[in-house]
């Protein structure tokens, strides 16, 4: 009994040893990318002839904040609808620490950052991944309903001949969420990555609710897209819903372009082009570049303040 209980444990001493060499790891394949991002395009920083208003800059930031930590919350509040949670402070630290998985190519590592929480509680690893699907699921479709709507609001009536069709894509998107066809897809990924039970377990009315929250969410984030346009070249209001359209399918092909780490060069390319409809072409290249430290530092600043509480809330445990 005595020699079974001491492989256990020292089964579990290899098992934490591992577990910090990956995290290790993991961090220097974020520092490696990030520094070379900012190496890359120094030069580009350096010269922005940059007048900000700091004021609507400071609130674009803290839009940014809360779009990120409700993200967490949404993530938490997937994770119950399909019975693999952990307590909600854990989940959001989980979440927040994956965000530096999007600085290195391939998605896999934002999945992989997070498994080690759920896995410490002795949490389903196949509903947690169906979780992570589900939200990029409902992350594209939020982010793909901003954009339809924001067609209606295209400059110079560009776009006014196919409303219609806007119209049509905005009924076919209401379909599309129907979980039944999403996991028919979903049936055949399985097969692909030899994953089972890749289904996501909610109904129809709930997939709507799910949607809806991440609708309103990416309302937040264009909000604050918008306000991070305005501290450096002023848009009337009523162009706030064109430049939250443009920030979210920048960010639909930002997240499918599995090559390029957190959709860097993409997403820029996207902004420039929507941008430039209304604004002078230099402003929104001088846009692009900024929205991409708008989001970045964003993101590190949140990532050291949850590293700091959950370190006092360890000590405090003690």
């Amino acid at each position: 009994m005595t020699e079974n209980k001491a492989v256990t444990e020292e089964k579990d001493t290899k098992k934490k040893r591992w577990m910090k060499w990956a995290k290790i790891g993991f961090l220097l394949l974020v520092a490696v990318f990030l520094a070379r991002y900012f190496y890359k395009n120094y030069d580009e920083y350096k010269n922005l002839d940059l007048q900000i208003n700091w004021g609507i800059f400071l609130v674009a930031v803290l839009l940014y904040f809360l779009y990120k930590l409700t993200l967490a919350s949404l993530w938490h509040y997937l994770t119950i609808l399909n019975e693999c949670q952990v307590g909600y402070f854990r989940a959001v630290t989980a979440y927040l620490y994956s965000i530096l998985g999007k600085y290195i190519p391939g998605k896999v590592f934002m999945l992989l950052a997070r498994i080690p929480a759920y896995q410490e509680e002795e949490r389903s690893l196949s509903k947690v991944t169906v979780c992570f699907f589900l939200e990029n699921i409902c992350t594209l479709l939020g982010a793909a309903f901003l954009f339809l709507v924001s067609l209606f609001f295209f400059p110079n009536g560009l776009l006014k001949q196919y409303q219609w069709a806007a119209v049509a894509l905005v009924v076919a998107f209401f379909i599309c969420i129907n979980p039944k066809i999403i996991n028919f897809f979903l049936k055949y990924l399985g097969k692909l990555f030899k994953k089972d039970n890749l289904q996501i377990p909610i109904t129809y009315s709930q997939m709507l609710k799910v949607v809806g929250l991440f609708i309103l969410n990416w309302l937040i984030v264009g909000l604050g897209f918008y306000m991070l346009t305005c501290s450096i070249y002023p848009l009337p209001v009523s162009q706030f819903l064109y430049a939250a359209g443009i920030y979210g399918i920048s960010c639909i092909i930002g997240i499918l372009a599995i090559f390029a780490p957190s959709g860097i060069g993409v997403r820029e390319g996207i902004m420039v082009l929507g941008l430039g409809l209304v604004m002078p072409s230099e402003y929104a290249v001088i846009i692009s570049i900024v929205s991409r430290l708008w989001m970045s530092v964003s993101e590190l600043i949140l990532i050291g303040i949850a590293f700091v509480v959950n370190k006092l809330f360890l000590l405090r445990k003690r």
